[in-house]
């Protein structure tokens, strides 16, 4: 496969950046994406979308196009965000891609994905496209030899299958006994030329939730929105001339040999009585789009996507005064070393692993190739361990620490290795190995970590190779393999991953590089380079990474912004099946909402005008506040309402162990089982904040009172009556959290800072469209707010948590909420040096959505 360019940038790296606002928006075609060789499979996949309908297109080797299809409103019985199915696209006689001319161009003005293989006059070329006015796709076909041409419906779904051995993440069942399930799709025998297929929900987890959740009296079963939902499509073919054949019921196949040909794939979701009412809607969709000419059809689709791109023309042209850049450098603890689980002893590896080394230093490239080959590096080894050569329990190290590795529980050494006659130690998950800590483990500028490993099929939280640092922080060093069989390095200035699918029928040399000083952060597969840090590592200015990275990320979010239902934040509509082990479908995280995770594709949308792409998030949470009122009253007896973190996409929590919990025996309505979101309440104010920004760029007065206000509202209600005053009359938050990181707290941050930004816009909106009872209930709110919780660190006064923290539990920097998203400090404000003494003080620096980088 083709070196995929990685578009990544940072731009708080940049010490400045120049934007240019250029005059035409076909000027994002710079950052088109070309690979010149075919794909394997779906983790070579390029994304198109129309808004709502999403593909995933790929060309094998042996020259087909193949494509997933996807629906922002697939929902299944157990509300799973399902896949419609996978075509398959062949040409007879068939050409092998291998060793031919092959460009594959994802044309991000014009929308669509354009394949070119052959040689002059042997050509072939595929267009692909999704409608961006009509839910349709298009495949259109060219050849300069007449080929016969065959469109194949490949589906999985079908018979009920159980989903277990980690299928099931994030899914819940009909009960705490019953697992969830796979349903079979329909593929219906008529007509004859043509292929309709859907998937009919025959059942729904809704009522069960909301019975569940001591909300049975809203389980009306009109407005179940699962029950009887139907997904699928209408695939036609048209050949220049002759007929269509159909073949074995899952296939369309010209009955000659043609030049071109269009296919054409019409998709639907709708909730119906009958399996023959979904039918006739699907007809008219199809007819609708099938009454322009494809040259019309395609000539408003590239209208759409040329007005997009005119909405804003950010790009950074050239970045002037480029520091040398440095990373952060690890920091120091007293924790052993372990290998094989974390410092609580669990992620705990599974399979062999032969050698560890770890170097003070960080490695060269041609190092590590030699060391992969068996080398060892002359300079800077710490310690070298060869857990083949353990003798009851124990394994000496080599190195300038010397330090003795210790078993702890069940260990075995066995003879497979990388070399002849050597051996390993198998780790089964009943133990691991741990040096105590010691100061030439403490290293803050460069490591480099080693390991020969052989994994068995790991679960997503993957298994530790090498790790001194707290489990779920970043405060010293680790190598693990998440997810599943991956390869990621964790250090304080983030992580680094690559997906390596490490095989399990042989050993692999991995190794991790960092280098603060040289801003080196590295990943290595057998001695190559396989993951960098850092934009322009493959050769291209920085600024062209970046506004690349900025294109792209805007064109996913318009493939899959404009449907019914949000974003989904775990691969909105282009999941692919890189875990082998289960269907196209499997998704992490499961079909529930993440609030923290969901806002992000939302936020950047005001800046570029992207404005009706943000609706079906106002939405989705408009729709569920009804529920949310009423279980504020059911379940704390008083008004208000706030949504849950973690809740599907009617407002109810999940019903497992990611939301309220299936056992509620000996308990009331409420607290959750979930501890990470029990009282973690602030989503709702991040939400009303960014309806406020929205209602400040659009001056949309029935969004206003429709919908900003009735959330506003009943957000800042359920804080007033939820919680009681102080000594000195003020609200005071307890018991609550910081996010999911900081528990027990009293006072956090965010919800304090959220309060003080959200009731402030509030009471600047229109007076006649908010009345004046609600501007004196917050006006009143506003002046009860205890003051934002501070601190002194190294004699520097900076935001904090919270006033009282309790247990640590995950990586976010909540004390930056004050910055982002709620903007009470900043460049013009009062107390920017605060804000920043904050930020270099961050204990979680990273680039991923929970940090701020």
């Amino acid at each position: 496969m083709a070196i995929r360019y990685a578009a990544a940038g940072v731009l708080m790296l940049l010490p400045l950046v120049v934007p240019a606002w250029a005059g035409r928006g076909d000027k994002v075609s710079l950052y088109n994406v070309v690979w010149t060789t075919p794909s394997r499979n779906s983790d070579g996949s390029m994304p198109l979308g129309n808004g709502d309908l999403g593909m995933n297109v790929w060309a094998e080797p042996n020259g087909d196009l193949v494509f997933y299809i996807s629906k922002t409103d697939a929902w299944d019985e157990h509300c799973r965000l399902l896949k419609l199915g996978r075509v398959r696209v062949s040409l007879s006689p068939g050409v092998s891609l291998t060793g031919r001319p092959f460009r594959q161009e994802l044309r991000l003005y014009e929308g669509e994905v354009l394949i070119q293989s052959g040689r002059p006059n042997e050509q072939q070329t595929f267009r692909i496209w999704v409608d961006a006015n009509h839910p349709v796709i298009h495949v259109e076909m060219a050849s300069d030899t007449p080929v016969r041409v065959q469109a194949a419906l490949e589906v999985w779904r079908t018979e009920k299958r159980e989903l277990k051995n980690g299928e099931d993440m994030g899914v819940d069942g009909f009960s705490a006994t019953e697992p969830p399930y796979s349903y079979p799709d329909i593929v219906r025998p008529d007509p004859p030329a043509s292929l309709i297929w859907y998937h009919r929900n025959v059942a729904s987890l809704w009522p069960i939730t909301l019975k569940h959740q001591g909300l049975g009296e809203l389980a009306v079963p009109e407005k179940d929105p699962l029950i009887n939902r139907t997904f699928g499509g209408w695939m036609c073919l048209y050949p220049e001339k002759g007929s269509v054949e159909k073949v074995a019921g899952r296939a369309l196949r010209s009955s000659g040999l043609v030049r071109t040909a269009h296919l054409r794939i019409t998709c639907l979701t709708s909730q119906t009585p009958t399996e023959e009412e979904y039918v006739r809607q699907l007809r008219l969709e199809r007819q609708k789009a099938e009454a322009q000419s494809v040259e019309a059809l395609r000539r408003r689709h590239r209208a759409w996507w040329a007005a997009f791109w005119q909405r804003s023309w950010l790009r950074v042209t050239a970045v002037h005064g480029q520091l040398a850049r440095r990373l952060r450098p690890m920091r120091t603890n007293t924790l052993p070393l372990r290998i094989g689980a974390d410092s609580n002893g669990d992620n705990r590896f599974r399979g062999e692993i032969a050698e560890v080394r770890i170097y003070g230093r960080a490695l060269s490239p041609s190092d590590i190739a030699a060391s992969a080959r068996g080398g060892v590096p002359a300079t800077g080894l710490i310690s070298r361990w060869a857990l083949g050569t353990m003798k009851n329990g124990n394994v000496e190290g080599q190195g300038s620490a010397g330090a003795i590795l210790r078993s702890r529980g069940s260990l075995s050494v066995v003879p497979v290795a990388p070399w002849p006659d050597g051996h390993s130690v198998r780790f089964t998950g009943d133990g691991y190995l741990e040096t105590p800590h010691s100061a030439a483990l403490n290293l803050t500028d460069a490591v480099t970590l080693e390991a020969w490993v052989r994994p068995e099929v790991l679960p997503h939280g993957g298994g530790r190779i090498i790790d001194k640092s707290h489990a779920g922080d970043s405060d010293g060093y680790l190598l693990d393999t998440y997810p599943g069989n991956s390869l990621r390095l964790i250090v304080a200035d983030g992580h680094l991953s690559y997906d390596a699918k490490l095989p399990t029928d042989r050993f692999t040399h991995v190794a991790a590089v960092f280098d603060a000083r040289t801003a080196r952060k590295e990943l290595y597969v057998n001695g190559k380079r396989v993951a960098a840090d850092g934009s322009g590592s493959d050769g291209r200015p920085e600024h062209m990474v970046v506004s690349q990275g900025y294109a792209l990320q805007r064109f996913i979010s318009a493939c899959g912004g404009r449907g019914t239902y949000p974003i989904k934040f775990n691969g909105s509509v282009f999941t692919v099946d890189t875990d082998r082990r289960y269907d196209p479908d499997f998704r992490l995280w499961g079909g529930c909402y993440w609030f923290q995770n969901t806002r992000l594709p939302y936020w950047p949308m005001l800046a570029s005008g992207d404005y009706d792409m943000m609706q079906p998030l106002f939405r989705m949470y408009r729709n569920a506040l009804d529920l949310a009122v009423y279980r504020t009253g059911k379940y704390f007896r008083h008004g208000g309402a706030y949504f849950p973190e973690t809740m599907y996409f009617w407002g109810a929590y999940h019903n497992g162990g990611m939301g309220y919990g299936w056992n509620r025996q000996g308990k009331g309505l409420f607290p959750t089982d979930n501890e990470y979101i029990r009282y973690y309440w602030s989503g709702g104010l991040e939400l009303t904040a960014m309806m406020l920004d929205y209602y400040a760029h659009t001056g949309d007065l029935r969004f206003l009172k429709d919908t900003l206000v009735p959330i506003a509202d009943a957000v800042v209600a359920f804080y007033d009556q939820h919680y009681s005053r102080d000594a000195h009359g003020r609200l005071h938050l307890e018991p609550s959290q910081s996010l999911e990181t900081w528990w027990d707290c009293v006072n956090p941050l965010p919800d304090i800072a959220g309060l003080k930004f959200v009731l402030g816009k509030l009471l600047e909106l229109p007076k006649e469209a908010v009345g004046e009872t609600r501007r004196s209930a917050w006006r009143r709110v506003l002046s009860e707010l205890p003051p934002l919780p501070m601190r002194t660190v190294d004699g520097k006064r900076v935001l904090a948590p919270a006033e009282k923290t309790g247990r640590k539990s995950n990586m976010e920097n909540p004390e930056l909420y004050a910055v982002f998203p709620y903007r009470l400090f900043g460049v013009g404000k009062p107390d920017l040096h605060v804000a920043r003494e904050t930020f270099a003080r961050r204990l979680h620096p990273g680039n991923r959505g929970w940090q701020q980088d």
